[in-house]
């Protein structure tokens, strides 16, 4: 519990949303209605992601691990609020979920200032909301990662 409660209070846990074109994958994915669990990987995803999940009352935390390796790709928080509060200036990239805009918000930390940090929240149905956070090391990671995000089936996302 100590490490998930570490990983609880770092930007990591800040849901980072970045977005690309989700491709065909997105209209393989079955929709995603259990909050309870995990949404379930898009086809073209589902041999290189696994979930590592911890559920709270009235919380649920994702991290999407990289099959090889076990790097965290990104995390998505699914609860009723979030403490994350994206900010104007820190808007970085655009992208698309569900044929809306999508706006993901960059943020760095102080001890690994090389490393790209983005964020974004998603409304979803039943009053929820998915705070995503990324980091990568470089852009073709970052946007590697964002794919993956928003080839996830959120339900009822409007911007």
């Amino acid at each position: 519990m100590n490490s998930m409660a570490s990983f609880l209070r770092t930007p990591a846990c800040l849901l980072l949303m970045a977005g690309l074109w989700a491709g065909n994958a997105h209209a393989q994915t079955a929709p995603w209605t259990n909050f309870e669990d995990c949404p379930g990987f898009p086809a073209a995803t589902a041999d290189l992601l696994r979930w590592e999940a911890m559920r709270l009352p009235d919380l649920l935390v994702c991290r999407a691990l990289v099959q090889e390796g076990g790097d965290e790709a990104f995390a998505l928080t699914i609860s009723r609020e979030s403490p994350f509060k994206p900010r104007r200036p820190d808007r970085a990239e655009e992208s698309t979920l569900n044929g809306r805009e999508l706006h993901w918000y960059s943020s760095k930390l102080p001890s690994q200032p090389d490393v790209l940090i983005r964020e974004t929240l998603i409304p979803i149905a039943d009053d929820r909301v998915v705070h995503v956070s990324l980091r990568a090391k470089d852009p073709a990671t970052l946007a590697k990662y964002q794919e993956y995000v928003v080839s996830l089936p959120f339900p009822n996302y409007e911007d």
